[in-house]
């Protein structure tokens, strides 16, 4: 999907990195929710970068594109199920809103948090 739109995709994630106790399965549908997420909202010659770090025992992943942004009153709803930013009947994009409401739930589901 990056690369048929024109958006670099890195990934930084530090060779030693340990291994991590997880369940493969959440993490992949995790991470895929975040990337489709930031991909549909970066536009053509954009850019997602996808991180992972070590953190007190576990492990934080993250994911920043330069796409438009989620306003800061927004910020809170994201992780509600059937939320979208922008539900006007100009709406661009296509979804349920229920991506990044998977992403908190595998997430906890796994002894983390996501947010």
């Amino acid at each position: 999907m990056a690369t048929a739109r024109g958006i670099t995709l890195r990934c930084a994630i530090a060779r030693d990195f340990p291994d991590a106790v997880t369940d493969p399965r959440m993490f992949e549908k995790i991470l895929m929710n975040y990337l489709s997420n930031a991909l549909k909202f970066t536009p053509a010659g954009g850019s997602v970068e996808v991180a992972l770090d070590e953190r007190e025992g576990g492990v934080m992943l993250r994911v920043h594109d330069s796409g438009i942004g989620i306003a800061d009153e927004d910020q809170g709803r994201i992780f509600e199920r059937f939320q979208q930013v922008d539900s006007s009947m100009v709406r661009r994009h296509e979804g349920t809103g229920l991506g990044l409401a998977l992403v908190r739930q595998f997430a906890r589901a796994m002894g983390g948090e996501a947010g």
